[in-house]
């Protein structure tokens, strides 16, 4: 045995709670979607329906396969967005 040199695998790191795992994504999202996280709390006035719009344009946007039609998707939501 030669001292200074790991035996065995490195350990695994600590499982995620469901809390943290969600927390994580959330934060990933918000920052992936240019928005505080405090967008997903609701109970803001009509920050409900935004959040499941959101979930909903995810959702869809997740299912698409074709790499072209994503881009058209992308392209119409951000002409949209600046209209």
């Amino acid at each position: 045995m030669m001292h200074g040199y790991p035996q065995g695998p490195a350990p695994s790191p600590a499982p995620l709670s469901e809390a943290d795992r969600t927390r994580s994504n959330l934060a990933r999202l918000a920052d992936v979607l240019g928005v505080p996280v405090s967008v997903f709390s609701p109970g803001i006035d009509g920050q409900d329906e935004a959040i499941l719009q959101m979930a909903d344009l995810v959702a869809v946007f997740a299912a698409i396969e074709n790499p072209a039609a994503r881009r058209t998707c992308l392209a119409f939501i951000r002409a949209m967005a600046s209209s």
